[in-house]
């Protein structure tokens, strides 16, 4: 009798186990859908934020800062206790023709002093899907990089800090097995490509000289997932970021 309660028990167990797996499931996808059915209406989500913004509690006497890009642009905090202000443009998940896209709508109208670029991530994760296109995502990747810098540059005194993608973090056995070398290769071919676009209006940002250990992945300590930072990491990276606002303002004062 004991063995067939222990038997029931264990089906019982085994059977929520599953009824919880696929809810899981069910959720991750149906938010997959809407994201996807979302992105056919507004496909740059021009309606995240305003097109024409309410500045009218802005400091005019503080130098303007915008943070643009995907989820890692969105996550970063304004650097406190300084002499810019800062305004946030980050939308999770999005590509770098997304971001180009919306350029014009999201940045442009707050004519910023300096534009703070984080992107491509989401461009090159997807040559672990479709590993026959890795050359042509690299390089529309680079190309509307390119021209993010130069639209952002364009007819504006706007200075560009560009970072380097990001370098991903320690993956579990279930993440790796969605992700690929040729991504990280991917990734060491634009950073490279980032670095070149230097010049008097564009400074570069090596971000995985701040946030890369020894093997070239974000160290522990400054990472909250494979692919994002945690405040400890933003904080590193904040440091170096105030160090070239401040040389921006002895340079080119407002």
């Amino acid at each position: 009798m004991k063995k067939m309660y222990f038997a029931i028990s264990i089906l019982v167990i085994l059977l929520c186990g599953s009824l919880g797996i696929n809810f899981w499931l069910y959720s991750a996808s149906y938010r997959q859908y809407i994201k996807t059915e979302s992105l056919r209406l507004d496909l740059y989500e021009l309606e995240k934020y305003p097109s024409i913004p309410d500045l009218s509690n802005r400091d005019r006497h503080k130098p303007l800062v915008v943070f643009f890009g995907d989820s890692r642009a969105a996550a970063w905090p304004a650097i406190a206790n300084t002499s810019f202000e800062f305004i946030n443009r980050g939308i999770d998940g999005q590509t770098t023709n997304q971001v180009l896209g919306r350029l014009a709508n999201h940045v442009t109208t707050l004519s910023p002093k300096v534009v703070v670029i984080q992107v491509g991530v989401n461009d090159l994760k997807h040559i672990a899907t479709f590993p026959d296109r890795s050359q042509s995502i690299i390089t529309n990747c680079k190309q509307n990089i390119q021209q993010i810098v130069n639209q952002s540059t364009k007819n504006t005194q706007t200075i560009v800090v560009l970072t380097t993608i990001f370098p991903a973090g320690e993956m579990s056995p279930l993440r790796r097995f969605y992700w690929s070398l040729e991504v990280d290769r991917g990734i060491i071919e634009v950073n490279q490509y980032i670095k070149s676009l230097k010049s008097d209006r564009v400074i570069i940002l090596n971000a995985a000289s701040i946030l890369a250990d020894e093997h070239g992945a974000t160290r522990q300590s400054y990472s909250q997932d494979y692919l994002h930072l945690n405040n400890f990491g933003y904080t590193m990276l904040n440091e170096e970021l105030n160090a070239a606002l401040i040389q921006i303002l002895i340079e080119k004062p407002l």
